[in-house]
């Protein structure tokens, strides 16, 4: 990526809050943060390499894509992978298929509470949940935009079900990015390295790139704070399908 396209690092950063300051601070009023230091005791910061994973992962298969591919085959292929939009590992059951995995980490404590226990381009985040990401290997840019903040070049449907973004990433950049500098409501944007956290409320657009090979642990959760906004989108939802 162009060195332009990385510079921009606005979002609010904190280190050692408490979860009172983390859910009156951000979480209640809707508002990104990025938390340093949350999970520096996790094994799977020293420990989760190719080599480690390929051994403690065996010949168990994972969600890429369409597709159910070992450890050892992805790294074959993400090794030689020359497209723009290739494939990444995003598997919501990851430890339970090699719970040695699940012992490498546990959830940050600001995002202990979940409802509902839902595990694991633009988009926002399903079922109006919220979710958190944490960089274990590698670096990731984040681009985020407000609910009320449809980003450019985006198309949802009236519902707000389905996205339509029929530009690349890097054409994203290109044709739009520049023009969000002079928005009354700029994009919240960051790099989230090893050790970081980022935190997504509901309803937040968010594009994520990888900056370099990069592991991270993501999880969607349903707390008080938008629990009323996860019950009204399964509302809004049954009553279309009833009405089908």
């Amino acid at each position: 990526m162009k060195h332009e396209w990385l510079e921009r690092d606005n979002i609010v950063r904190r280190k050692g809050i408490s979860v009172d300051e983390f859910v009156s601070g951000f979480e209640t009023p809707n508002k990104p943060i990025l938390l340093e230091g949350c999970f520096d005791k996790w094994p799977a910061l020293k420990k989760w390499d190719k080599d480690y994973l390929v051994e403690v992962c065996g010949d168990n298969r994972f969600a890429v894509g369409p597709a159910q591919m070992t450890l050892t085959d992805y790294f074959v292929y993400s090794d030689q992978a020359q497209e723009e939009r290739p494939l990444y590992l995003f598997d919501p059951k990851f430890a339970n298929k090699v719970p040695q995995l699940g012992q490498d980490y546990q959830v940050p404590v600001y995002f202990s509470e979940d409802l509902f226990s839902v595990r694991w381009s633009f988009h926002i985040d399903p079922n109006s949940t919220s979710a958190w990401n944490a960089v274990v290997k590698g670096s990731k840019k984040w681009v985020l935009f407000p609910p009320d903040v449809v980003p450019p070049g985006v198309y949802p449907s009236s519902d707000g079900a389905e996205v339509a973004c029929p530009v690349s990433i890097t054409e994203w950049f290109m044709n739009f990015y520049e023009s969000t500098k002079t928005w009354k409501k700029k994009p919240v944007e960051c790099v989230c390295k090893v050790g970081e956290v980022i935190f997504v409320r509901n309803g937040w657009w968010h594009l994520v790139i990888n900056l370099e090979d990069s592991i991270a642990i993501t999880q969607n959760f349903v707390s008080r704070r938008n629990l009323l906004n996860v019950l009204d989108f399964f509302f809004v939802l049954f009553t279309k399908k009833k009405g089908e």
